[in-house]
């Protein structure tokens, strides 16, 4: 819910620091998004500061629970925790070969359990700074299998959004864009 703006997405390493330069990196977020704050209170030291941190997190379609994360801590700005690198993340298994990844969820804050049917729109949880993080964020990737260490990842076009204003209809943002869903 809100803007946000796209920190990674595209299908270059220009645009995303998920895709290494020389086509490497986690092939499981191979067109990973990551969505933060449009504002940033003083120079951002506490996660308060962040517009992002604590916003609602809802289902981008429709589906079923298939994991849950939630135990991680939030970890301060500059710190990171590498042990779970996704932190609080919940997986969708959408039943047409396609599961949602949404990560770095705030501590405790995640509504949905394992098996858990949502619908698109509805709250997951809220956006947090845990995992293998540099500010609050959300990170979404689609994948094609439930367990992110054997899937690939797939491109994830947003039916219907705005895009630094205008709406768009199945597209792909990319860095520095301003999102919105409608």
């Amino acid at each position: 819910k809100g803007v946000w703006v796209v920190g990674n997405g595209g299908r270059g390493a220009d645009k995303n620091n998920h895709i290494e330069a020389d086509g490497s990196g986690p092939k499981s977020q191979r067109f990973a998004y990551d969505f933060s704050s449009r504002y940033v209170k003083g120079i951002g030291k506490n996660l308060e500061d962040y517009e992002a941190f604590g916003s609602r997190v809802i289902a981008p379609a429709d589906g079923i629970i298939s994991q849950v994360v939630n135990g991680s801590v939030d970890v301060s700005i500059g710190e990171a925790d590498l042990f779970v690198f996704t932190g609080n993340m919940i997986v969708i298994d959408h039943k047409n070969g396609e599961w949602s990844v949404l990560a770095h969820l705030k501590h405790n804050s995640i509504r949905v359990k394992v098996g858990s049917r949502v619908k698109r729109g509805d709250l997951l949880g809220l956006c947090g700074n845990t995992g293998n993080t540099s500010e609050p964020h959300v990170h979404y990737h689609l994948q094609d299998d439930a367990l992110m260490y054997r899937a690939t990842g797939l491109p994830a076009q947003f039916k219907k959004i705005k895009v630094d204003g205008e709406v768009k209809e199945s597209f792909e943002p990319e860095r520095n864009q301003k999102v919105e869903n409608i």
